[in-house]
């Protein structure tokens, strides 16, 4: 009998995501499922295969983001500042 390999399917996972936030769900999930894996000693062969389909969504994400670039830029800068609220005498400069 020859070595059966198990696939793996990420549940609720969709073929063809068209926007961002589905791929960063899809992402999520994925490495969920690769967290799981790890912490149950399964196949590295398994993690592996996961692991990849990450960075794949991790570059489509990417992809889209960069579409447009002064939006990428917007979120971007988001990512990078802090979003405290300021207080009211710092708003008004006093």
């Amino acid at each position: 009998m020859g070595a059966q390999r198990r696939i793996w399917k990420v549940v609720g996972a969709k073929q063809h995501p068209s926007n961002i936030e589905q791929l960063q769900l899809d992402l999520v999930a994925v490495n969920r499922c690769i967290e799981a894996l790890e912490k149950a000693d399964a196949d590295p062969r398994d993690i592996e295969v996961l692991t990849t389909h990450a960075l794949t969504l991790a570059e489509r994400i990417d992809e889209m983001r960069w579409l447009n670039p002064a939006k990428a830029l917007d979120w971007l800068f988001e990512q990078a500042t802090p979003q405290s609220p300021l207080k009211e005498s710092e708003e008004f400069g006093g």
